[in-house]
């Protein structure tokens, strides 16, 4: 497991820019205000695996729990022997005060959600940069990206326990809540 305060998680900005479509180094007094606000509810936490994976077969990735037919991911782990295997998220208080926003204030649930979105992506460098110390890694990848099922979120969620560990479920459709997670797989270069 891997955790962090709020206060350590610095927000990229420029990933806070982009969500909410404004120019890079824009400022409010309401962002900032929001920003505040959210950093009180935030609970970064980080459920990772270590696993070898075996990719001799053309675009099929085993990672000893579940087999994978992509051709993006098997791209993207060439040259790998083992990944990482994460899951994370930034807590369901964080949206619990989204759905409050959303009938108090559009104008801070629009900020806050962009914040919140910028934020658990911030936690996922900040926990990559911590596991990938002194390995050569690929670029994380994530269920739902190219040809990547987001279906594929049911075993890893399974093999990291993420419900028990993190509270993170998945609907019908593949979504997890708490809407702020994300599930990755990090390939670790030979």
């Amino acid at each position: 497991m891997i955790t962090a305060e709020a206060a350590d998680v610095e927000i990229n900005r420029n990933e806070l820019a982009l969500r909410l479509g404004v120019n890079r180094g824009y400022d409010d007094e309401l962002i900032e205000k929001c920003r505040m606000s959210l950093l009180k509810v935030i609970d970064y936490k980080c459920a990772y695996i270590r696993t070898a994976i075996d990719i001799s077969e053309e675009n099929m990735v085993d990672l000893g729990f579940m087999r994978v037919d992509s051709r993006n991911l098997y791209n993207n782990l060439s040259g790998c022997s083992e990944a990482f295997v994460m899951a994370l998220t930034s807590g369901v208080a964080v949206d619990r005060y989204l759905a409050r926003l959303q009938i108090t204030s559009q104008a801070e649930h629009f900020v806050t959600d962009a914040l919140a979105s910028a934020a658990i992506d911030s936690f996922c460098d900040y926990a990559v940069k911590k596991m990938r110390e002194g390995l050569n890694c690929a670029p994380r990848f994530s269920p739902g990206y190219g040809d990547l099922s987001l279906r594929f979120q049911v075993p890893l969620l399974q093999r990291l326990n993420a419900h028990g560990l993190l509270g993170i479920t998945l609907s019908s459709s593949y979504l997890m809540t708490p809407m702020k997670s994300i599930t990755a797989i990090m390939g670790i270069r030979k």
